[in-house]
């Protein structure tokens, strides 16, 4: 299946009532129907699939009996898009079509009609009046039901009389709050009602649609890059041709964004040149959108720090290790989602496991204009934004538990005060996290450096300015601003202050003061208690950290991390001198994995399940 098919929105199911004669629709797949089995619980009966392009019905529950057009299913049968079909439930009846246009299913169906034919003559139909439309009226004057048809409109959809006249049979609900009930559609769809007219009045209130829970309620969702919210029906397609090379907003070295008017068999949109284009492009910033960008859920992890705290290097081992994590303690697959949108992150992660000495570990500092950010288009003019870096999650013993995990590796300067959110967008993506981790550097700390003054470590050479607690409030301040709250008012994102260096500073503590375990996650017990030592600590010496994290969040925990394990040898020659840079041979991580798997336990257990 082609990563474009997850999320094209251009082929919608309708569904029509015939009991009702409403219609509803849904652009979410796979799609369940669901009602009564013959031991009265309530379950899905059949299934609507979309795969690579194509549509299949197939039925669930076998001791239903399930009819198409008037024929018995006994097993998955292809759907064809713009094509009426009848569908018999359970004694209740509906039509479905796979159609761009999903608000009508014919002539002569919002009016109630109903045709009949001999099964060996279709096309010789009569119209049955209202006063004809009784059970039986019916079984009086046809014999033999089972060998005519029934239409519900002049198209194509058709039934056996006997299913009509079973529908007409089917005692009406007694509870008057769910009389005549419309299949119900998931809130991201559309209903039209439309009043019932002559015909049938048989209720089914147990009848009902429903999809994978992992398709997004709202139709529309924000950018990943520019924050302004869209529908799926007006992203942008990315050109493929070469000769389709230049964006009139973005600029000569990207492909032309479009929006699509031809299409070929599978649904897949065609550039001007006839070239399939299934990179999907945000309509206001035109940034390309991850693959199943609409298809499930979005979980955002937002990494912010001080410039040259170490957020590159972090965010490097955290998606070196998270995966092993997940995969050997909770039963979960993390996977690169975006390839082509995750190679710098990736490149800065192999070059760092991968290299033989601190000049080939050597990773730059996040800059504005840096490889992890990109240059869009945002309110009128070009600005740069950062990648989101796309991941897929999903629990190995229930696969429908599945979310995009997206990371943000944010520049310091974009919380420095002074610099509006416009000027500054790619703060945005702080107020829509799922979690929020703050990496605080002791090493640019002056309470934490008078405390190590003795040591001979060249991270303490340096002399940096300490803002990370005005960064910490800023934050806040933006979060809040975006939100709608009032200053003294929280959130209640996760919040993980990250107190990294920990082989720095850890003789700072007593010994055995905190749970390091090497082989295991950490459990909640042992996270908790953790962040109740460094809290205390870090009041001691930086209050100001403390007060503004518990200012801005409900759920603040606080984690000693060591992304390296070590402390990083200066370069003493070459275009790196002076430069700090890791001993690859002594990289040893420090519960670097301990706030994300803690986010993800507090906003998507259902995801991570540990694992006995």
């Amino acid at each position: 299946m082609g990563l474009f098919d997850l999320f094209r929105p251009k082929i919608r199911l309708a569904i029509g009532d015939c009991s009702t004669r409403s219609l509803n629709q849904t652009e979410s797949f796979p799609v369940n129907l669901s009602g009564r089995s013959n031991d009265g619980r309530k379950s899905p009966l059949c299934r609507i699939h979309q795969l690579s392009g194509e549509f299949s019905l197939e039925p669930v529950d076998q001791t239903v009996p399930i009819r198409l057009d008037g024929r018995t299913l006994s097993r998955e049968t292809p759907l064809k898009p713009n094509r009426n079909y009848g569908l018999s439930l359970n004694n209740h009846l509906i039509v479905i079509r796979l159609t761009r246009k999903p608000d009508r299913l014919g002539e002569g169906f919002s009016e109630g009609n109903w045709d009949v034919a001999p099964r060996d003559n279709p096309e010789d139909r009569e119209t049955l009046p209202a006063s004809q439309l009784a059970a039986s009226h019916l079984r009086s004057r046809f014999s033999s039901p089972q060998d005519y048809l029934a239409f519900p409109t002049f198209g194509d959809a058709s039934y056996t009389l006997a299913d009509l006249i079973d529908s007409l049979s089917t005692p009406p609900q007694t509870n008057p709050t769910t009389e005549s009930p419309a299949p119900t559609t998931p809130s991201s769809g559309t209903s039209n009602q439309r009043p019932a007219a002559s015909g049938p009045k048989n209720t089914l209130p147990d009848f009902g649609l429903s999809q994978d829970e992992t398709h997004p309620d709202s139709p529309e969702r924000p950018c990943p890059y520019c924050w302004k919210t869209f529908a799926p029906g007006d992203a942008l397609n990315i050109a493929v041709h070469d000769a389709l090379t230049g964006d009139p907003i973005l600029g000569s070295h990207v492909k032309l964004r479009f929006a699509a008017e031809r299409f070929n068999s599978l649904g897949q949109a065609l550039d001007s040149e006839g070239v399939s284009s299934v990179d999907l492009a945000c309509p206001h910033c035109r940034g390309r959108l991850p693959p199943s960008f609409f298809a499930q859920r979005q979980l955002i992890l937002s990494l912010v720090g001080a410039p040259s705290s170490g957020k590159s290097y972090y965010l490097s081992v955290l998606l070196r290790q998270l995966p092993e994590e997940l995969i050997r303690h909770f039963g979960a697959n993390l996977q690169d989602g975006d390839p082509s949108g995750n190679a710098q992150l990736n490149e800065m992660k192999n070059r760092l496991f991968s290299a033989t000495s601190p000049e080939d570990a050597f990773i730059s500092k996040t800059d504005f204009e840096g490889v992890m950010y990109e240059r869009l288009h945002r309110n009128g003019k070009l600005v740069p934004l950062p990648r989101p870096f796309v991941y897929y999650l999903q629990n190995l013993q229930s696969p429908d538990n599945r979310a995009s995990l997206v990371f943000y590796d944010n520049a310091g300067e974009h919380f420095k005060p002074g610099i509006a959110l416009d000027d500054s967008p790619g703060a945005l993506h702080v107020a829509a996290s799922a979690g929020v981790l703050f990496l605080f550097d002791p090493s640019t700390s002056p309470a934490f450096r008078k405390l190590l003054r003795r040591k001979r470590d060249p991270q303490l050479r340096t002399h940096a300015t300490d803002e990370q607690d005005t960064i910490l409030a800023e934050l806040g301040v933006r979060i809040k601003k975006m939100r709608a709250l009032e200053s003294h008012q929280k959130v209640d994102t996760p919040l993980a202050i990250l107190v990294g260096k920990f082989d720095l500073w850890q003789n700072l503590l007593p010994e055995g003061t905190l749970h390091l375990p090497e082989d295991r996650p950490l459990t909640n017990e042992e996270i908790a208690a953790n962040s109740t030592q460094v809290r205390q600590f870090l009041a001691q010496l930086c209050p100001t950290i403390v007060a503004n994290a518990e200012s801005i969040s409900t759920r603040v925990t606080y984690f000693p991390i060591s992304p390296l394990g070590h402390s990083p040898k200066e370069i003493a020659e070459g275009p790196l001198a002076g430069r700090l840079a890791p001993n690859p041979r002594r990289l040893k991580p420090i519960l670097a994995t301990a706030p994300a798997l803690w986010i993800l336990t507090q906003q998507a257990p259902q995801l991570v399940t540990k694992q006995s």
